[in-house]
């Protein structure tokens, strides 16, 4: 595979973009909060949509800020959850009470209303509806995570942090995708002097 050319920056949308996007979800219907509570998960910790669909209840810890993902694409690894994030625990939480009244008997997470595992496919149609309803167009998992990295770039975090929180096996991986992206908010800072 061919590296990427330095200038094609990964998809993402603004903040503003996003907001309008999880504000387009009616979380009054518990399979509505639970797609806002995942969607909102991926966005605020650059997980991978896999990751997030197979977190068990466990592995999402509030009171230590953190959460584990155990069947990650490099392994293993421990995700600092954004401090301060009154939104994500309250999305959570909202979610976790559907959850209950379905009464699963898997211990995932994210599931059907059947107690199933959620599908990607199902996500990214959710998305793709949810996206049209906010008036921002063809939304995907990815772009969540790609708008998280570029947002902790943009706001000062280091790339090997970056990295870690993405579950990059290699440093260069997330220099090779996310440089362009710090140096265009290198360059917008600086006109700012």
């Amino acid at each position: 595979m061919s590296p990427r050319a330095k200038n094609v920056l990964p998809k993402t949308r603004t903040k503003e973009e996003w907001a309008s996007f999880f504000d387009a979800i009616d979380t009054r219907y518990p399979t509505q909060a639970r797609n806002h509570a995942l969607l909102f998960l991926l966005y605020q910790t650059g997980l991978r949509v896999s990751e997030g669909l197979s977190l068990r209840v466990r592995d999402v810890v509030f009171e230590l800020g953190k959460l584990t993902v155990v069947e990650g694409k490099t392994g293993q690894r421990t995700v600092p959850l954004p401090q301060g994030c009154d939104e994500l625990k309250a999305t959570m939480d909202r979610w976790l009470a559907c959850r209950t009244a379905w009464s699963p008997k898997s211990d995932l997470l994210f599931v059907t209303a059947a107690g199933g595992p959620l599908k990607p496919s199902a996500v990214r149609r959710s998305m793709a509806v949810y996206g049209e309803r906010a008036g921002i167009g063809h939304v995907t998992p990815h772009m969540l995570r790609h708008s998280c990295a570029t947002e902790l770039l943009a706001n000062g975090a280091s790339p090997i942090g970056v990295q870690r929180v993405l579950g990059h096996a290699r440093l260069s991986t997330t220099l090779d995708v996310y440089a362009s992206a710090a140096d265009n908010h290198a360059a917008e800072a600086m006109s700012k002097r």
